[in-house]
């Protein structure tokens, strides 16, 4: 994993060196999710992300487009016990960083693919059952999590409209702990201005 992120801040490193200060956009982006971990049996879970983003314009048509984005994630469930109806409320939250190239189907409109990279920032489960809560820490989630994102981008002038969906290829949990496959998946619809378009 440490190679992998060096590989992808390596060629960051290379796009920014080579291009030019006016081909940089940035700004800031947000909005919702609809997040899962696969093979846990749960349903889908709503939540939020908030950042910022630079897109570096290779050419007409190409572009890279970097993130550096907070993302509640996790997954829900509930089921009836012998104790009562349960709900079970998992929350991981990560500090993401996309590393996409765009490519441009049409002027303002761009088809996005890419590696994301996930740190770890908090892991805990809620479980309530009959009014009763309490909260413990996932101790057995790892703190690295690798994605790849397919989605696209549309432009008005300075606001960006974007939908993605990142397929998890490292599991949330340790293999250790939980012996099936357990990956993210979330569903992003956002919405970013271009702050550069101020200066």
């Amino acid at each position: 994993m440490r190679k992998l992120f060096l590989l992808a801040v390596s060629i960051l490193a290379v796009y920014t060196a080579n291009a030019q200060f006016s081909d940089i956009t940035y700004g800031a982006k947000g909005g919702f999710n609809v997040t899962n971990v696969t093979n846990i049996s749960q349903h889908n879970k709503i939540s939020f992300h908030l950042g910022g983003f630079a897109e570096w314009k290779l050419s007409d048509i190409s572009a890279v487009q970097s993130e550096f984005i907070y993302s509640r994630q996790g997954a829900r469930d509930k089921w009836d016990s012998e104790a009562g109806t349960v709900k079970l409320k998992t929350r991981m939250n990560y500090l993401n960083i996309p590393i996409l190239a765009k490519y441009y189907i049409i002027d303002y409109l761009s088809i996005d693919f890419g590696p994301q990279l996930g740190f770890s920032v908090g892991k805990k489960a809620k479980t309530k059952v009959d009014g009763n809560s309490s909260k413990h820490k996932l101790d057995h989630a790892n703190t690295f999590d690798l994605s790849l994102g397919i989605g696209t981008s549309y432009n008005i002038e300075s606001i960006i409209l974007s939908a993605r969906y990142n397929f998890g290829l490292t599991n949330v949990l340790d293999r250790d702990y939980f012996d099936d496959k357990s990956k993210n998946h979330v569903f992003q619809v956002s919405i970013g201005y271009c702050l550069s378009d101020l200066f």
